[in-house]
């Protein structure tokens, strides 16, 4: 049987980075995280192996996220921020810049599929066959959507890296 605070310590940041790159928010990910390790307090008697332990996690905190999104769709909300026509746009970086938090913004605009694909492949180092496994999605649908994401996040940030070529000549 499984060590629940064993289990804790191995996945938590791994499983809230990907929680926050499913919903793009600390506060959100913080619950999707925290209902995942809830799950599994209730069901680590289940679990007789480590090795399953991994996927087990991913894939509860994947489906927590799913109905999740499924209700806010159903039921949206609208918030209003009376600061948002007093923006600053003068600190923004250029167009042509690059960096980790431009990608991270491009990756939560793809589609949640593409989006969950993208970030179990290349952020949390998955394969096709483990991905494929905790979607329940056939290797070919793995393989398909992640060649999508990266068409969509090329279109998106290749203007970007033409401007800075432009720019610096």
């Amino acid at each position: 049987m499984l060590n629940f605070e064993k289990t804790a310590k191995a996945y938590y940041q791994k499983l809230y980075a990907f929680a926050y790159h499913l919903c793009g928010n600390q506060a959100d990910a913080e619950d999707l995280t925290q209902h995942t390790f809830y799950r599994l307090a209730l069901n680590i008697h289940t679990l007789k192996k480590e090795e399953k332990a991994r996927s087990w996690l991913y894939s509860t905190l994947y489906r927590k996220f799913i109905d999740q999104h499924r209700r806010i769709v159903k039921f949206p909300t609208v918030e209003f921020d009376e600061n948002d026509s007093t923006r600053d746009y003068s600190e923004e970086q250029p167009e042509y810049t690059i960096d980790y938090a431009a990608l991270t913004d491009c990756i939560r605009q793809l589609d949640e599929p593409l989006r969950v694909v993208i970030t179990l492949f290349y952020i949390e180092n998955y394969s096709y066959k483990e991905i494929a496994r905790m979607l329940d999605l056939p290797i070919g649908t793995v393989m398909s959507r992640l060649y999508r994401a990266k068409t969509k996040l090329h279109k998106k940030l290749t203007p970007s890296l033409k401007t800075a070529y432009v720019v610096q000549n």
